[in-house]
């Protein structure tokens, strides 16, 4: 009886110790996965904000914005920066984006903002910060800790624009509110902390009862925050991946930007190199009188001779990436059924544009050139023998103007 007894007390004894250790090591594990979880949840919301400002401050022309005073304000330098901007904020889900300059005094000055309501003023002060100092040295950086101006409370992302030296000729801020940002943390913390105490919860009813109903019920339970927890990291997927597809198209067109350009580029000159590249061909296109239209009819007119001649590229080269690589610049990456039929196609758009030019429409030149293996080391030779059949082909066509 006494050793029944004993070993009764034992085993509640060792019941109580196991019960204990449960708790402790879940209130372990659930302070690990709040502080791993905030982490990475933090370090995806600034990624965003970096991609964001990258994109942007790679799409300004460096060596455009060195130049601005505040003299250039409605000048056309200054509004195409403007219009860029203005496509961020318009398009993208965020509180504020600008273009900033560092002083010489080591302070840092508004240049451009899109707002519409209450834009900073060319030269007017911000804030400085550890992220924007960074930035100002030619390292894009995250806030850690939010600043407070007239505009509110944020957390900014700073990302530098080089110009043709390699020097930051300016820097692009975005900027998110404080208390949206701080909410998403604190949001994702408790929903971690909800699933720690339902596991915790789930143990310790486990311990005390095998009942076939508790367990389904706190499986279900479970099930229902995970898969909640699964569709907002979804949401945020898509969100992110939207915002990357915003960032490789020109918005002005439709068609692939430059960012893109550069990477499809990338991606043939590796093919080359690694002798996987067998053909392709360059189409360059240069707009005729785009200049003279912005002067003499304004940018909203240009706008629109601008997409007329990427639609007239588009509809002749249809199975090939058509890239705007600058103001009225357009390259096209001839491959598949138009790399085979490239001459018949590029006749098609010449004979187009000849009879666009003598009915006062859009004009396009054009020049093309094929890869030839052996002779080519990199895209950029094949580029420049398509660049000068461009501009042979922009001359003769201004001189039938002038006829």
């Amino acid at each position: 009886m006494a050793n029944s007894v004993t070993r009764v007390k034992r085993s509640k004894r060792f019941f109580v110790i196991a019960l204990v250790l449960l708790m402790i090591t879940h209130i372990a594990m659930g302070v690990v996965l709040v502080t791993t979880s905030k982490k990475a949840l933090r370090e995806q919301i600034e990624q965003r904000m970096l991609d964001i400002a990258n994109t942007a401050a790679y799409q300004l022309n460096g060596d455009e914005m060195a130049k601005l005073t505040a003299n250039d304000v409605g000048t056309e330098s200054y509004n195409n920066a403007l219009y860029i901007l203005r496509s961020f904020q318009n398009n993208i889900h965020l509180d504020y984006i600008y273009a900033i300059r560092a002083e010489q005094d080591g302070t840092f000055t508004f240049m451009i903002d899109p707002d519409a309501n209450s834009p900073g003023q060319f030269g007017s002060p911000i804030p400085t910060t550890d992220a924007v100092k960074k930035a100002a040295n030619g390292t894009p950086a995250v806030d850690r800790e939010p600043y407070e101006d007239k505009w509110g409370r944020f957390y900014s992302a700073f990302s530098p624009v080089m110009d043709s030296k390699g020097n930051v000729a300016a820097i692009v801020a975005v900027d998110f509110n404080a208390d949206w940002y701080e909410k998403i943390l604190s949001s994702h913390k408790g929903i971690v902390i909800i699933l720690s105490m339902i596991v915790l919860t789930l143990g310790i009813v486990l311990s005390f009862t095998l009942h076939t109903f508790v367990i389904e019920g706190e499986k279900k339970e479970y099930k229902k925050q995970l898969e909640e927890t699964i569709e907002r990291e979804r949401e945020q997927k898509q969100e992110l991946g939207s915002t990357r597809q915003l960032a490789y198209t020109d918005p002005l067109t439709g068609v692939k930007n430059k960012l893109s350009y550069l990477e499809a580029v990338e991606r043939v000159d590796n093919a080359i190199a690694n002798g996987t590249k067998k053909q392709f061909g360059v189409a360059v296109f240069d707009l005729n009188g785009l200049k003279n239209i912005n002067d003499s009819l304004g940018h909203d007119v240009g706008d629109n001779y601008i997409r007329a001649g990427c639609n007239l590229i588009c509809l002749k080269f249809c199975h090939s990436p058509v890239f705007r690589i600058g103001g009225d610049e357009f390259a096209v990456l001839l491959e598949g059924t138009d790399y085979k039929f490239r001459e018949t196609l590029l006749a098609e758009l010449d004979s187009q544009v000849d009879e666009n030019l003598s009915k006062g429409l859009v004009v396009v030149s054009s020049g093309m050139s094929i890869y030839e293996p052996g002779v080519d080391k990199d895209y950029a030779s094949v580029f420049e023998r398509a660049d000068k059949k461009m501009y042979e082909r922009k001359r003769m066509l201004k001189k039938t103007d002038k006829k």
